[in-house]
């Protein structure tokens, strides 16, 4: 009893000791709506690419408007497909919103690229 006691408290020392997997490129989707909908601006931007950062600089408001919009709004998403090749990659996407205006939007596009070893969120 004592040894297979000793064995479940070494897996489960070792289990934890792994790393996590580093995020693919799927990641940065659901990232991107946990940011919006703590409201958490850096958080958002972090998950943008350097294209989209560099229009959010020229218009200093549109963040501030897509923070806003989604300001009690709770976002589902089930990714339904992964395209990537070393650099980016194409997912799409269900998303199903509740809370203020509920909606649902099927097979949503998006393309994500590989940053500094990061993905993020682009055009």
């Amino acid at each position: 009893m004592q040894k297979t006691l000793l064995l479940l408290a070494c897996a489960v020392l070792i289990s934890c000791g792994k790393s996590a997997p580093p995020p693919g490129p799927a990641d940065v989707i659901t990232a991107t709506y946990k940011a919006l909908e703590a409201q958490d601006s850096a958080a958002f931007l972090a998950t943008l690419s350097q294209d989209k950062l560099d229009e959010c600089a020229i218009n200093p408001g549109r963040t501030d408007s897509i923070l806003n919009h989604w300001k009690g709004r709770h976002a589902e998403v089930k990714v339904l497909s992964i395209k990537q090749n070393d650099t980016s990659a194409t997912i799409v996407y269900n998303l199903t919103i509740t809370g203020n205006n509920p909606a649902t939007h099927d097979s949503i596009m998006a393309r994500v690229y590989l940053e500094n070893g990061i993905w993020k969120h682009g055009y």
